[in-house]
């Protein structure tokens, strides 16, 4: 939200969590698991794996193919 409506819906007093983000703001993203011996350290690195690098984050995306868009139009045919 802009600061204009987080100040009209929450109020000017609204605590700020510690997850908070100066730049997004409250956009939280949380992956729980839940079982019985998981290797945690396994598991993060796992996920870890799968983060962008700085230089895949600055790339030009529009660039990319869409294999969604070209798995749909194989269908419609």
């Amino acid at each position: 939200m802009a600061e204009e409506e987080r100040q009209y819906y929450l109020g000017e007093d609204f605590e700020k969590t510690p997850d908070w983000d100066e730049k997004y703001s409250d956009r939280v993203t949380k992956l729980v698991f839940i079982g019985i011996d998981m290797n945690r350290e396994e598991m993060e690195r796992t996920l870890n794996e799968t983060l962008l690098t700085p230089e895949e984050i600055e790339q030009d995306w529009r660039k990319l193919p869409d294999p969604f868009t070209e798995k749909y139009n194989e269908i419609i045919k």
